[in-house]
């Protein structure tokens, strides 16, 4: 049965580009760009940076945080680690939250960025 969930289905992308830093030439500047960074040639991004949206359309935050990283999909499962800082810099926390993706209706991207990963 294929999966209509698109939260989850654009998360599994995110997290496909973080752990194997896919570059490929389309231009695109979604969530689903099939890159990290600002074109393929760049190799010093790991992280799209996310935030999500409940549906009530409340922004979902962990202890004041409201930017993530997907570290892993299992499932409708999503482990997120949360990000601290602004812009393009952030930074990793420890801090790590499991979520069901059924629960958000929205995702915003922020721009790639590079953290060091914990």
């Amino acid at each position: 049965m294929r999966n209509n969930n698109c939260i989850l289905n654009l998360l599994k992308v995110i997290d496909l580009l973080q752990k194997n830093s896919a570059h490929n030439s389309p231009i695109d500047i979604t969530c689903s760009k099939p890159y990290l960074g600002p074109n393929p040639t760049v190799f010093c991004f790991n992280t799209r940076p996310i935030s999500l949206y409940k549906k009530d359309g409340t922004i979902f935050q962990v202890s004041n945080y409201t930017v993530f990283r997907v570290e892993n999909i299992d499932n409708d499962c999503v482990i997120l680690q949360a990000l601290a800082g602004s812009g393009t810099n952030f930074s990793a926390t420890g801090e790590f939250v499991t979520i069901t993706s059924n629960c958000f209706c929205a995702i915003r991207c922020l721009p790639d960025t590079s953290i060091t990963c914990l």
